[in-house]
């Protein structure tokens, strides 16, 4: 299967679509792939799925979708939200701000982490009967094969995997 657009159906009604991968140009992920480049973090491989929930019968919760290579690697995505709390600063017990091992003064620090914020509280990966949103899950790997023998979302934290399809 290759690379580019897939589709499912749920087994409880969702329709989900998506890009494997989503470039990071596109503008849904333009300000957190922005904040990303600002605080000096690794890169990162998006997915943005369309989660259409109106005919769904139970809440969605995209909590991952794995695509397996034909050699058996497996590349897992996971909510974005987590990988921006990951590149926010931290703000220490003895009341100073640091990121990536580098000390930020209180200004840095304060203005990065409520910018952190405010793109992690923008996301959800949630999605309820009779809605649709845009959920944006992001991976570690960032050298992706152009096919795959497996792509599998698993709508539900309580959920089995559901095979995704090549979108025609």
């Amino acid at each position: 299967m290759p690379a580019g657009p897939y589709r499912l159906t749920a087994a409880s009604g969702a329709e989900i679509t998506f890009t494997l991968p989503t470039v990071a140009t596109d503008p849904v992920v333009a300000p957190i792939e922005a904040y990303r480049v600002k605080v000096g973090a690794a890169p990162v491989t998006y997915l943005v799925a369309d989660v259409d929930n109106r005919k769904g019968t139970v809440p969605v919760n995209m909590y991952t979708v794995t695509a397996v290579s034909e050699d058996g690697r497996q590349f897992t995505f996971s909510s974005v939200a987590g990988a921006i709390q990951g590149w926010a600063p931290t703000y220490s017990y003895d009341y100073k701000w640091s990121m990536a091992g580098r000390a930020l003064d209180e200004a840095a620090g304060a203005a990065l982490k409520r910018e952190a914020n405010e793109l992690y509280n923008a996301e959800t990966a949630d999605v309820e009967i009779a809605e649709r949103t845009t959920v944006i899950l992001a991976s570690s790997d960032v050298e992706l094969p152009v096919e795959f023998t497996r792509v599998a979302v698993q709508p539900s934290l309580t959920g089995s995997e559901e095979e995704a399809q090549p979108a025609r």
